[in-house]
């Protein structure tokens, strides 16, 4: 078995105070044990303009907060995964006008290094019947859409297979991670508050049932601003579907969040994912002559 932390904070505009925050949780984390630890989407800053959105996004090799949590995983041998703005090397950029930022989900070796990066495929446009009111949410609006999907990578002997909040709701991705020997999949995420009350929680359960895998999903809590708040409920599950544990959301009572940072420890494990596959063998049951196989791009 193995210990992982998946860790619940609240971002504010100030990436330095980000950093603070997370470096705290993770800390804590391995100090209880944690080999790895998991954060939500956009851990590095939430603020409300997109002009201030692209003068905070740099590009990894200068990305303050990311440098510090290479450091940190360095420094405490432990693997980092989480979500962060970033945008191009500097004369790679084929928007090199644009506001627009991608949207990354970014995994942290224990040796420091950058494992693998993920910029998320599916933007959050949707429109939301709010107090009897439309209310637009156009994520495309200030991030680009990713181009490439990333094979799973490993951490501790686990294949960890990366995707960011909204892609939740796309099966496809998921199938093809699991295609490629995914043994967990990892949603850091940012749920806003109506369907974080009633898809959040099903929608993960459901991932780790039908793709047999384990499933954590690291989230953001709380108001980061006047106009933007997050659900919260950090949760994990097993691949039979088994809850190993959740963090609050803002529904419940418990005092006021101070943004200082939550986590929760669970143990992942090969053999329970072995008697999962060995009991329900969806892998061998599928019926590709059919439907075809999903996905036959695959992972670049």
């Amino acid at each position: 078995m193995t210990k992982v932390a998946v860790c619940q904070i609240r971002s504010t505009a100030d990436p330095e105070h980000n950093l603070r925050v997370s470096s705290s949780v993770i800390r804590e984390a391995a100090k209880a044990g944690a080999v790895a630890c998991f954060l939500p989407e956009a851990a590095d800053f939430i603020v409300k303009a997109t002009e201030e959105c692209r003068r905070l996004s740099l590009p990894l090799s200068r990305h303050g907060y990311t440098l510090g949590l290479q450091e940190l995983a360095k420094e405490l041998g432990v693997s980092i995964s989480v979500g962060v703005h970033d945008v191009p090397e500097d004369g790679q950029d084929d928007e090199p006008d644009s506001l627009r930022v991608f949207n990354t989900h970014v995994l942290i070796d224990k040796d420091g290094s950058i494992k693998a990066k993920y910029s998320k495929l599916h933007l959050y446009d949707v429109e939301l019947i709010q107090d009897g009111r439309v209310k637009r949410i156009g994520e495309s609006d200030r991030v680009r859409p990713g181009q490439s999907i990333v094979a799973p990578a490993d951490v501790e002997g686990f294949k960890v297979g990366l995707e960011i909040c909204y892609d939740l709701r796309f099966p496809e991705l998921s199938i093809i991670l699991a295609r490629m020997g995914a043994d967990v999949l990892t949603f850091p995420s940012a749920f806003m508050l109506p369907t974080g009350k009633a898809h959040w929680a099903t929608l993960l359960r459901a991932a780790a049932i039908q793709y047999q895998v384990y499933v954590l999903a690291a989230a953001q809590y709380g108001a980061h601003h006047a106009s933007r708040s997050s659900w919260g409920e950090s949760l994990a599950f097993d691949p039979w579907g088994r809850e190993l544990g959740r963090l609050r959301s803002v529904e419940e009572p418990g005092g006021d969040y101070d943004g200082s940072g939550e986590f929760f420890l669970c143990d992942i494990d090969h053999d329970v994912i072995n008697e999962t596959r060995k009991q329900i063998p969806l892998a061998i049951q599928k019926r590709a002559d059919m439907y075809g196989v999903v996905g036959e791009r695959g992972p670049e």
